[in-house]
């Protein structure tokens, strides 16, 4: 289901998925389903193979960030441009309990690629995505960075274990999950704009073999996001 204020609003269905589904379909408000041929459904949407069902929603629908004083965990992900890993981490950061994501350029999350790696995650998460020249959306990103910094959030950024840095870094697990935290994930070959690890020196990483350069942006944030998860459980053992 999507989350609230986010309904479609309008569900194409073929005949042959509703036979199939009946007891899925009680759910649905009937006033939102439109009966179309395999032919039509296979049309309008770019799965090679479709279900047999397809939801319309309004992009004005999808819910935008704003701030809330209660949210304590933030994704910044700095022109991710794979839509699979884009996806990939929407869904992570849905699992993780992120609050919202912002979003430094990179591919869209409205993309249809992205939409289904996210496993319609992108539906439940606000999102703030910056668009303009990579200065202009540098420069509001790091305004919205400072901002929760002022609010009391610990920005993080993330780099290779084995890159050679001028600033020291520590493992995931020795920092402390429990504060209200930001986290900067970086675009996939080239990593986080220097200008962005300049503003905020803290920077953590997930220790591995020197056999490997980096790891994958979408795979780095398993660990990551969910540590604060795994912190809380354990706390509350």
């Amino acid at each position: 289901m999507l989350k609230s204020g986010n309904s479609p609003s309008k569900i194409l269905v073929t005949e042959k998925w509703l036979k199939k589904n009946q007891s899925l379909s009680k759910h649905f408000d009937e006033s939102l389903l439109t009966l179309v041929s395999e032919e039509v459904l296979a049309s309008a949407i770019s799965t090679i193979n479709p279900d047999g069902i397809a939801a319309l929603v309004k992009i004005s629908a999808i819910s935008n960030y704003q701030f809330n004083r209660k949210d304590d965990f933030v994704l910044v992900l700095d022109r991710i441009q794979d839509p699979g890993n884009m996806g990939n981490l929407f869904r992570t950061a849905l699992a993780a309990g992120v609050n919202a994501i912002f979003l430094a350029g990179g591919a869209h999350p409205l993309g249809q690629k992205v939409l289904r790696a996210s496993s319609g995650a992108v539906f439940h998460l606000p999102f703030l995505r910056f668009d303009g020249t990579e200065e202009e959306i540098l420069n509001s990103l790091l305004k919205s960075l400072s901002e929760l910094s002022n609010e009391g959030f610990k920005i993080f950024s993330t780099s290779s274990h084995n890159k050679i840095s001028k600033k020291p870094s520590k493992p995931y697990w020795e920092v402390d999950w429990s504060r209200r935290t930001a986290l900067i994930l970086g675009n996939e070959g080239r990593g986080i704009h220097k200008k962005i690890q300049e503003a905020f020196n803290e920077t953590i990483t997930i220790p591995h073999s020197e056999l490997v350069e980096s790891l994958n942006v979408a795979c780095v944030a398993v660990p990551l996001l969910l540590e604060r998860k795994r912190v809380a459980y354990t706390s509350n053992k």
